[in-house]
């Protein structure tokens, strides 16, 4: 496995901004399902990239990622639920 190059200051905060824009549009119903993924995506390669520098933007990074869960849990869990529920009736 190929070690990570450090990200510099800016680029983590890039990177943090962007998981949290795509953690609030995978929220949406359907069409965030991609961007919550993506949310994941760049959450593991911040926090990869990270190292023990000190990122301004935790608190974005730590957002997008709990907003993208969020959105993957209910694409999920929805279809589920209503799957058993109309087997039961």
């Amino acid at each position: 496995m190929k070690a990570a190059h450090p990200m510099t200051r800016i680029e983590m905060i890039d990177s943090s901004l962007r998981c949290f824009t795509y953690g609030l549009i995978g929220l949406l119903p359907v069409i965030g399902i991609p961007m919550a993924v993506l949310s994941a995506i760049q959450h593991a390669r911040v926090k990869r990239g990270q190292g023990e520098v000190w990122n301004p933007a935790q608190r974005y990074l730590f957002w997008g990622a709990v907003c993208a869960r969020m959105g993957l849990a209910l694409f999920l869990l929805v279809p589920v639920i209503v799957l058993t529920i109309s087997a039961l009736l």
